[in-house]
């Protein structure tokens, strides 16, 4: 049986595959384009909400700074605790109108007293239910509301002011209201900074609103802002348009503001929809991620935390239908569904090749780009193509480059210099440590190089990547002392036990001299009388003369350049019995601090030679200390600012510090640290506080400021504290010691090595590197340089 061929005609075959593969195209194009269409859409909304997210905080930010601000100027001025009587104007009346004026969001400004007495400034051209409530008439500006006691009983006093402050009217009626009853009231007062309380129905304004309150230093009074919400309400219905619903809520679930929803009967406004949106993101389980369904409608929800210093974190929350999202891009899919069959066909070699000869040097574009986010400026080179914009382009983004990388060296020079600067001043304070702060630097990198190049032990992943990780370092160290910028030079330079601004050895030679001359005196009087002159003259000598090796004993202890024993101790206290008159009066020709310390005193007054006056205790403003906390610092604060009692300071044991000076040198560790700390250091210098607040620590927690151990300190930090400690070593001229040889050094800190004070990898990686050498041939005198066997402490 003949077997029957199928024939197929070529040109419909290809015909159909064309008309096919086309319509594939089409449909994957369509396809792809409603995918990516609706990603594109989500996309654009999602950044468009980011936006109105920003304007929001920043809103919310400025909102916040603005009142914070507002108080803190107020506090300033003593008369802001005033609740001003019936027939006293408050003397800050036109501040206070004024900053209302200039601030027409702010429904009244007010102070109230524990004792119930009350003052209040209100805008009355706030609210349009605020003035029928008030019937206010034509030239009615302010409302001022002040509540007291008169006779016994509490007035409530109202005052009708126009724009010229003048008075219109006024009611006098019985006073119901009592601040310190108020939550806001109770709530300031329990805190040292100011409060923002939780949105509550103002009946004035039969609207909510929020509080700002203080409470005024040293005084019984609050003052306190109230703003109404409606203008936050305002603000945000311009950010969406009608078909979206906007939330603002507080602390979780307390709604601040809400836009184009309408909260059905019986339904709390606080709870709805946070619960349903609060399912989505702890669940992710109601449809797809960031869809919610709520009446049967999906909603695109938007979700973001609205972040202030000034008070609690607010959430914002914004749902748009789906379909409100989708319309336009649907629309145009329909539409481009025809366009697209012809333009396909006759345009998909065109594309094919349009697109290569576009894409190629685009993404070449990116990652020259990408080079200038990395900061890699030196590395972005011009690509090659002959598409002219894109040439222009691409020297735009060279020339870009340049100009970034020369700005941010101008800049980098600039903040150098500042730091520098700042570190020389520190050094030129005083003669005796000028120096150290340029000197650490140098030690800490020639280490920290050391430190690079071993690849053993502690060191074995530590390195300094590149010049940014090298930069945070040293600008560490040459930060390393900037809160010695607070203390007193007179501090820092004591040579003597008795110095202060002088040394007061002075002030007791002259009463040994008051004593000698009064011994010379009593001698020639007994003459006189009769006595013996011989032997009145031998027993003036034996007298005079032990008094003389009594001032050199003071004198003696005063240099504080040996140990003192407690004999030596007991003997001071002996001299200071001694006594002398004082003939003239104390309290005058003083300062006002002195004249508040003085005990003041009849004269003649019999006086100990040497003693410790209450007058020589300056108290400690306690406010000084409270920081202390907040940055974890544990230190032993001294009950005294200064104790400058003679005895005390000339029975020090062991140099010419005492205890209230010491631990002023030491705060100047907590100041370094609470000074940098509250810089805004760019990502590349986030460390340098790590880094420079940590050099008097040691390894064993029993450092300062913080007590931190080992495990708590970084390398770098750890380096930068033996290179403070041996440049302190080797460094002459200071006033407690003689500079020591290099030998000397290094004996000591092979002492504070082994005790766990510094890290023994890093002491002895600075012998065995030879860090020790380099440096001290730099910068050590010839005289402090001699021999060094490193191998006994290796």
């Amino acid at each position: 049986m003949k077997k029957t061929k199928f024939y197929i005609k070529i040109r419909p075959t290809i015909s159909f595959i064309l008309i096919a593969l086309i319509s594939s195209v089409i449909v994957v194009t369509l396809s792809l384009n409603y995918y990516f269409s609706k990603e594109l859409a989500f996309s654009a909304t999602k950044e468009k909400f980011d936006q109105i997210s920003q304007k929001v905080e920043q809103k919310v930010k400025e909102t916040d700074k603005r009142n914070n601000d507002i108080i803190s100027i107020f506090e300033l001025y003593k008369a802001s605790e005033e609740t001003a009587l019936k027939n006293k104007r408050h003397p800050l009346l036109p501040l206070l109108t004024t900053t209302l004026n200039n601030n027409p969001y702010i429904y009244a400004l007010y102070v109230g007293n524990k004792n119930g007495n009350f003052y209040e400034v209100i805008n009355l051209e706030i609210s349009k239910k605020l003035e029928e409530k008030y019937k206010k008439q034509k030239d009615e500006r302010w409302l001022i509301i002040k509540i007291y006691e008169e006779e016994g009983k509490r007035v409530q006093y109202e005052e009708f002011l126009n724009k010229n402050l003048e008075q219109v009217r006024s009611i006098k009626k019985e006073a119901i209201y009592n601040p310190s009853l108020r939550p806001w009231f109770l709530e300031a007062l329990k805190n040292n900074d100011i409060i923002k309380t939780k949105p509550y129905m103002y009946i004035n304004l039969e609207a909510k609103g929020i509080t700002y309150a203080k409470a005024i230093k040293n005084s019984n009074s609050v003052f306190g802002i109230d703003i109404s919400l409606e203008s936050i309400n305002n603000f945000l219905s311009n950010q969406v348009d009608s078909k979206s619903q906007l939330f603002l809520f507080k602390n979780t679930q307390e709604l601040i503001a809400s836009i184009n929803y309408s909260f059905k009967k019986n339904e709390n406004p606080n709870l709805f929809p946070y619960k349903e949106i609060l399912k989505v993101l702890n669940k992710q389980k109601v449809l797809k991620e960031n869809i919610i369904k709520i009446d049967n409608i999906e909603y695109f929800l938007y979700f973001s935390k609205i972040d202030s210093k000034y008070s609690e974190k607010e959430d914002l929350v914004i749902l748009t239908p789906i379909e409100n999202i989708m319309y336009s891009f649907t629309k145009k899919i329909y539409y481009s569904f025809f366009i697209t069959i012809v333009i396909l066909t006759f345009t998909i070699p065109l594309i094919w090749y349009s697109t290569k000869i576009l894409v190629n040097p685009i993404h070449k574009l990116a990652k020259e780009n990408e080079k200038i986010i990395n900061r890699n400026f030196e590395k972005v080179e011009n690509i090659n193509t002959n598409i002219k914009e894109l040439h222009e382009l691409s020297n735009s983004l060279v020339n870009m480059s340049n100009s970034l990388k020369e700005y941010e060296n101008k800049q980098k020079e600039l903040m150098d210099s500042f730091i520098k600067l700042l570190a020389n001043a520190i050094d030129a304070k005083s003669k005796y440590t000028g120096g150290h702060c340029e000197r650490v630097p140098i030690l800490t990198m020639l280490l920290a190089k050391k430190a690079s190049e071993c690849k053993e032990g502690i060191f074995k992943e530590f390195e300094l990547k590149n010049e940014e990780e090298k930069r945070e370092l040293s600008v560490a160290a040459w930060l390393h002392d900037c809160g010695k910028i607070t203390t007193p030079e007179y501090v820092v330079d004591k040579a003597t036990k008795l110095e202060t601004i002088y040394n007061r050895i002075h002030e007791i030679r002259t009463r040994f001299e008051v004593i000698h001359r009064d011994i010379t005196i009593k001698m020639y009087e007994n003459i006189l009388n009769g006595a013996n002159e011989t032997k009145e003259k031998q027993k003036a000598k034996l007298e005079q003369e032990e008094l003389i090796k009594e001032f050199e004993a003071i004198a003696k202890a005063n240099i504080g350049s040996e140990f003192m024993t407690d004999e030596d101790i007991e003997k001071i206290k002996e001299i200071s019995k001694r006594t002398w008159i004082r003939n003239f009066d104390n309290t005058i020709g003083l300062s006002n601090e002195e004249k508040q310390r003085l005990v003041s005193i009849q004269t003649p007054k019999i006086e100990n030679l040497l003693s410790d006056k209450l007058e020589h205790l300056i108290k400690r403003d306690p406010s000084q200390t409270k920081e202390y906390d907040k940055y974890n610092f544990k230190i032993e604060v001294p009950e005294y600012l200064y104790n400058l009692g003679e005895i005390y300071n000339l029975t020090i044991k062991k140099g010419t510090l005492n205890t209230e000076e010491r631990f002023k040198i030491n705060e100047h560790m907590a100041m370094t640290i609470i000074m940098l700390e509250q810089l805004p250091f760019p990502e590349g210098l986030k460390k340098v506080p790590e880094y420079a607040g940590a050099h008097h620590e040691t390894l064993i927690g029993t450092g300062y400021p913080r007590k931190l151990t080992k495990e708590q300190m970084s390398i770098p930090a750890r380096i930068m504290a033996v290179a403070d400690i041996f440049e302190a070593l080797t460094a002459s001229d200071r006033p407690y010691k003689d500079a020591k040889t290099l030998s000397e050094s290094i004996k000591i800190l092979s002492f504070m090595a082994k005790d766990k004070h510094i890290d023994e990898d890093i002491f002895k990686l600075f012998l065995t590197s030879g860090a020790y050498k380099e440096y001290a041939l730099k910068y050590l005198k010839k005289e402090q340089i001699d021999e060094v066997d490193i191998s006994k402490y290796i």
